[in-house]
């Protein structure tokens, strides 16, 4: 009779942090990050790709958001691709929030709650639009409460796999970017599960393979070198180019209101640091630097998060909260912007 109540007690919680949720990250993000036109990204391809994804034009390793929008149906003006985008980011954030709340602590939902709507990375789903992010997203989170799932062995690797191949044909590049920084920081801290993570990799790779040899072969989808190419000429001038301009302000736009919560879980977990480090590599070898350490970087802090609190005391939990609480109240404080090929872009 206890545990029942303690579980209803549980679903309780976890129904009632989640509406707050959604109702936060429905309103707080577009107040925060509101743009003008000339700071936003359009991406119409997308549009032409979700009326019909089997064609030449598709990217090879950018397939599953086309492909579903396309599925679903509901696209008939660019309107549309922006509002089911804007929703899959909201379902994001509910998931994550609702299951963190439900497996470890609902205070520290509703902390990850602030997190992300004040972080980076919701700033470029209000301003980059039309792009595939907020599916590799949601899988990503899907990927990271996987991990600290209870499953059987077995059927955590399964399930890992389909989260890790769905992502792969999502955005290749970005997802296997995401998982390799998640899972060799993750094994820090759990290396008795490294055998689940090695096999569910190769499943997923193995799945990911006959899937590109399935459209190469019955689709128009053709292979192409357009990120290796990009890639191939971020280097010598053009990087230098890239990268020495304004260094200050990049550096402060690459977590705008959450840098005393990055630093505090830098304090308490210094390997956190590498991580970032890693993050922020990768995005000065492209030209859109602030989204690209935006995605990379995001998955990772949740991670940390996740073990911070595990081992936290109530004062560092205090802690912890006051500066999730207080992020978006930082982001008011001095005009938002991202950095796109070497400048500095003001949302307004």
């Amino acid at each position: 009779m206890k545990f029942h109540l303690t579980l209803s007690f549980r679903w309780t919680k976890t129904f009632l942090v989640s509406i707050v949720t959604f109702v936060i990250l429905l309103k707080l993000p577009p107040l925060l990050f509101a743009a003008k036109l000339e700071a936003k990204v359009l991406n119409f391809g997308m549009y032409h790709l979700s009326l019909n994804p089997w064609t030449e034009n598709t990217q090879w390793d950018q397939f599953l958001t086309p492909w579903i929008l396309w599925v679903s149906g509901f696209i008939s003006k660019p309107e549309d691709l922006v509002f089911i985008l804007n929703c899959i980011t909201i379902l994001s954030g509910v998931i994550l929030v609702a299951l963190i709340s439900y497996q470890f602590d609902w205070l520290l939902g509703l902390t990850v709650c602030f997190l992300l709507s004040s972080s980076p990375l919701y700033l470029i789903f209000q301003t980059w639009i039309g792009f595939s992010d907020p599916f590799t997203f949601l899988l990503i989170t899907l990927y990271l409460i996987l991990l600290h799932s209870e499953f059987l062995p077995k059927v955590k690797t399964l399930c890992l796999s389909l989260v890790l191949f769905l992502g792969m044909t999502n955005h290749l590049f970005q997802m296997l970017s995401l998982v390799l920084l998640v899972n060799v920081l993750y094994l820090a801290y759990h290396k008795n599960q490294a055998k689940i993570l090695f096999d569910s990799f190769v499943f997923s790779s193995v799945l990911y393979t006959l899937f590109l040899v399935s459209i190469f072969t019955y689709t128009p989808i053709g292979w192409n070198q357009t990120r290796v190419s990009v890639f191939s000429q971020m280097w010598g001038n053009e990087f230098i180019r890239m990268n020495q301009s304004e260094f200050f302000l990049g550096t402060v736009g690459l977590f705008h209101g959450l840098w005393p919560l990055v630093v505090y879980i830098m304090y308490r977990m210094p390997i956190s640091l590498l991580g970032f480090v890693f993050c922020y590599l990768l995005s000065m070898m492209t030209y859109d630097t602030g989204r690209v350490f935006a995605i990379l970087s995001t998955p990772i802090l949740l991670l940390f998060s996740i073990q911070n609190w595990q081992s936290a005391s109530i004062m560092e939990k205090r802690i912890w909260i006051l500066f999730s609480i207080g992020s978006p109240i930082l982001c008011k404080l001095y005009p938002l912007f991202y950095k796109w090929d070497g400048k500095i872009i003001y949302l307004q």
